[in-house]
């Protein structure tokens, strides 16, 4: 089965965690994804990460930059969102009603949540020094076919503290902590970014602190006023903020790097062989309806139906928003 297309090329357009994640999950569905497809629609969820990771990544440059002081007040943090929600529209222009609406709640949870979120760890603003934010790297990777791969990916930050730490924000509805620490060990993300880290500088890093910010669960009432809707979700973040916000670390050491490279270097091998032609190609049906709901490659792949998806001009979005 010939997997090649002129829209994507790993040796000049490179590979990312997302695209590997993807690959691993369903291969028909990284193909899809490689051809250019994309859902029409965006996801609430995933806009509400796209408006938190944004208001925190112009906070914490002004933070580094000397322009802010301590805690930006909810002022401050309105014209950020004002900021965000801009670039947003601007890389969604054709974003349909639904689009827009579960942005405007996106920006209504961030007006809430992030000024009281910027207080509660008030002791970033003196403690914290920052490295980078929200920075793009490119790693060039020697394969077997003498070929060089770049991996790619951006990094909410990276900060010096006893160390070199990995800053990774999460916005998260359901958060099972037991199940992040057991896993984080795993995670493709979190590994690919501190490997990165050693490959590019040299430094071994000395693990990742792990920042979840709970997006809110609470809906608008049928009988209930939006000022007055406003009113419970600001009392109830204020009430909790323990619960909305917190933190934990997990320290990683050379021998973890090495575990970790060695199962990561075989994974972009069968990546690559896949994207030749030289391994197998199949449909993972367990990946057809998961957790999240319906996947967006299932209506092409069962019934050739691609009138929800549209083509995208970049290769990885992901590293053009923002």
């Amino acid at each position: 089965m010939k997997l090649k297309q002129k829209f994507y090329d790993p040796y000049r357009d490179g590979v990312t965690q997302s695209l590997l994640s993807m690959w691993l999950e369903c291969r028909q569905k990284a193909l899809y994804c490689l051809q250019g497809y994309t859902p029409k629609g965006v996801s609430a969820s995933m806009t509400q990460g796209t408006v938190g990771h944004g208001v925190l990544q112009f906070v914490y440059e002004a933070m580094s930059q000397g322009k802010l002081k301590g805690p930006p007040n909810a002022a401050y943090v309105s014209k950020v969102i004002d900021k965000v929600e801009k670039i947003w529209k601007a890389e969604n222009p054709r974003a349909s009603r639904q689009a827009l609406q579960d942005l405007e709640l996106a920006g209504l949870h961030a007006m809430h949540l992030l000024p009281i979120y910027f207080d509660y760890w008030k002791d970033d603003f003196k403690k914290l020094v920052w490295l980078s934010l929200e920075m793009d790297f490119k790693v060039p990777l020697p394969v077997k076919n003498g070929k060089i791969v770049p991996v790619r990916g951006k990094m909410d930050g990276v900060f010096k503290r006893s160390g070199v730490w990995l800053f990774e924000t999460k916005f998260k509805g359901m958060i099972n902590e037991g199940n992040i620490l057991d896993t984080l060990s795993l995670d493709l993300q979190v590994n690919l970014y501190l490997w990165a880290l050693y490959t590019l500088h040299g430094i071994q890093p000395s693990g990742v602190l792990y920042n979840v910010v709970r997006r809110p669960g609470l809906s608008q009432g049928k009988k209930e006023t939006f000022a007055k809707f406003c009113t419970r979700l600001a009392k109830d973040i204020n009430n909790r903020p323990d619960w909305y916000f917190y933190r934990f670390e997990v320290s990683t050491d050379k021998d973890d790097m090495r575990k970790w490279t060695a199962e990561f270097e075989p994974m972009m091998e069968e990546f690559l062989a896949w994207w030749e032609g030289l391994s197998g190609h199949y449909r993972t049906s367990n990946a057809c309806v998961s957790k999240y709901g319906r996947c967006w490659g299932l209506s092409p792949c069962a019934e050739n139906n691609f009138h929800n998806l549209t083509k995208r001009k970049t290769v990885f979005r992901e590293l053009e928003d923002l």
